[in-house]
């Protein structure tokens, strides 16, 4: 059966399709619009169909990105989409779709691709790994007076806030500027940033001090996001006052999905922590690797910013097992997981002079994943 891309006739039925396997109702908009930068005629040639003639059998697709990891750029590609009908599952499809989009992406400069799924043991044998941590903090309605007094004693009183679900320009402009302080995430545009929010997948709440957004939260996105604050950013006592008004409107809980910050970077996850609401750690995502010398690059990079000498690392490949080199101190073999989880947790390095500059951080903003 031949793999090409999809005709844009194709993308209608085709995420159609998609939508009802992924237990969309009928009345319920579909996959473009919670995906649409995979669904863009932009990216049409990223999306990947395999055909018998009519119809579509099996469907996969990437999205190019950009990641500020540490502040540094990765280019990489997150995958989308996976889908067999039925009539043609057991054949393998998948597979070849998943692989060919891998093998695009690498050839097209990604150093890693990404894909979330809960179906880890098919993924595992594609030769993707489970890397790299996010945190997940479970809110309840009962936190939202501990949150109200948290932001009072974050020196922003409550009346000072005004709250609204509207998404203009001056919202998409702040929030855009906020993205871009952190040093994680993906690098995105301002139109792109708008798209996004602008879409209509998912549910916009805002805090603002007179004209300036104070903070902001982007809640449920597709089918395994509702019910997730999987977008933000904002000032503490803001944050605080914000997630209990939503708490308190929506009367039900609501999980926060956040990078593992620094203190000086977020201090807001840190207060909650404090305050009894802890945040869990968990796996960000399945990776594969694509580059190994993009990887390497990235880290070297990464020493020389910080004032350690770059010429002290390497990373050598050997048949099936890489080996890590800091100062003369070889670590491994190690496998792709395992220098995947070395490069970007979870996993910390033995060698206690390797802490000082990895785990690096990787971090993919729930609006971005496809």
């Amino acid at each position: 059966m031949d793999i090409r891309h999809p005709t844009p006739e194709e993308i209608v039925d085709l995420t159609s399709q998609i939508s009802r396997a992924f237990s969309y109702n009928k009345d319920e908009p579909g996959v473009e619009r919670d995906f649409p930068q995979l669904y863009s005629q932009s990216n049409i040639n990223n999306l990947w169909i395999c055909s018998p003639g009519a119809g579509v059998a099996a469907h996969a697709g990437y999205y190019p990105a950009v990641l500020k990891v540490e502040g540094l750029p990765l280019p990489v590609a997150g995958i989308g989409g996976v889908f067999t009908n039925e009539a043609h599952q057991g054949k393998g499809l998948a597979t070849s779709l998943v692989s060919k989009c891998c093998e695009e992406a690498r050839n097209a400069g990604a150093a890693l691709a990404f894909l979330w799924s809960d179906k880890h043991e098919f993924y595992l044998k594609l030769g993707f790994h489970l890397v790299a941590r996010q945190w997940t903090i479970s809110f309840e309605p009962k936190h939202a007076p501990l949150l109200r007094a948290l932001g009072e004693r974050a020196e922003i009183p409550e009346r000072a806030l005004r709250v609204s679900e509207e998404v203009n320009g001056e919202l998409l402009r702040q929030s855009h500027e906020m993205l871009t302080q952190y040093p994680l995430g993906v690098e995105r545009t301002p139109e792109e940033h708008a798209m996004y929010l602008d879409g209509g997948a998912c549910r916009v709440v805002s805090a603002w001090a007179g004209k300036q957004l104070a903070a902001y939260f982007v809640i449920g996105k597709g089918k395994d996001l509702q019910g997730y604050v999987h977008e933000w950013g904002g000032a503490e006592g803001a944050l605080c006052h914000l997630m209990a008004q939503c708490l308190e409107d929506f009367q039900c809980p609501l999980s926060l999905l956040s990078p593992q910050f620094m203190p000086e970077e977020v201090p807001w996850i840190y207060s909650l922590e404090r305050a009894g609401i802890p945040a869990k750690a968990e796996y960000l995502a399945l990776v594969k690797l694509l580059s190994l010398e993009k990887l390497q690059r990235l880290v070297r990079d990464y020493l020389q910013r910080i004032g350690l000498d770059p010429a002290e690392f390497s990373i050598a490949p050997e048949e099936d097992h890489f080996r890590l080199s800091w100062r003369g101190k070889v670590l491994g073999p190690l496998d792709e997981a395992g220098l995947l989880r070395l490069l970007f947790g979870p996993q910390l390095p033995e060698e206690g002079e390797m802490r000082a500059f990895l785990p690096l951080r990787l971090w993919y903003w729930g609006m971005d994943s496809v």
